[in-house]
């Protein structure tokens, strides 16, 4: 799902940055927010970042296309073992500004497009645009959190995502074409491929899967994965 995907690309390249140009002790902390950090007994390590899904609305723009106008925060946590006035934070929301505003490079583009279409375990990167809208340092007047001890400074922001769906195609070939003895013999095997090349169907296009003892051919340019009796099938 694209929401799941704009999450988990966003929070690799925020502890990647976090990590290379800052000097903490501990790795950086990335997750979805989540209040119970907040309470006494978390076993958390600081800075904490956290990234909360405001609000998704859905439009529909095809019955392939859905498109998302989403609005989204991320919250930088530092508890008292930082500075009393808390200047990290700003050095930490600069490098956040950086993994949520820049946009993937052409080569990085044009590598993940190889890398998907060679089958390799990869998901499709996000290159659409992202705003800053407002930044505030959050307070517990509000909130019933056990949460005083800490420094909450929040950046929100806006984007539109697209998630595309694909319909499942079926291809039946028939009329004595084939017979399944000839995909056991290699000579017939590459005879049946000429002939599905003539008819515009090239096997090397696809990934051969099996899955409860059946053979399935799964068209690459898919990016999608591919769920079948409730069973999520890998398409490298």
């Amino acid at each position: 799902m694209i929401l799941k995907d704009y999450y988990a690309q966003k929070k690799s390249i925020i502890a990647t940055l976090i990590s290379e140009n800052l000097n903490f002790p501990n790795n950086i902390n990335v997750g979805l927010f989540n209040d119970l950090v907040f309470k006494p007994k978390a076993n958390v390590d600081f800075p904490l970042v956290m990234f909360k899904y405001n609000h998704v609305e859905w439009n529909t723009s095809s019955e392939n296309e859905y498109k998302a106008d989403v609005d989204f925060s991320v919250f930088i946590v530092l508890n008292s073992e930082f500075e009393e006035d808390y200047l990290d934070v700003f050095d930490i929301s600069r490098e956040i500004d950086k993994a949520i505003l820049l946009h993937p490079t052409n080569s990085e583009i044009r590598e993940n497009k190889e890398a998907i279409e060679n089958g390799e375990d990869i998901p499709e990167l996000i290159s659409n645009s992202a705003f800053k809208i407002k930044e505030c340092q959050s307070t517990v007047e509000d909130d019933n959190w056990e949460k005083n001890e800490f420094f909450i400074w929040e950046i929100n922001y806006k984007t539109t995502l697209i998630e595309r769906t694909y319909k499942k195609r079926y291809t039946m070939i028939s009329n004595g074409a084939f017979t399944k003895a000839n995909l056991n013999n290699e000579k017939r095997r590459e005879k049946v491929r000429e002939s599905l090349r003539s008819l515009g169907y090239d096997l090397n296009d696809y990934y051969e899967k099996e899955i409860d003892g059946k053979k399935l051919l799964v068209f690459k340019k898919v990016k999608e994965s591919l769920n079948i009796n409730s069973q999520e099938l890998k398409l490298n």
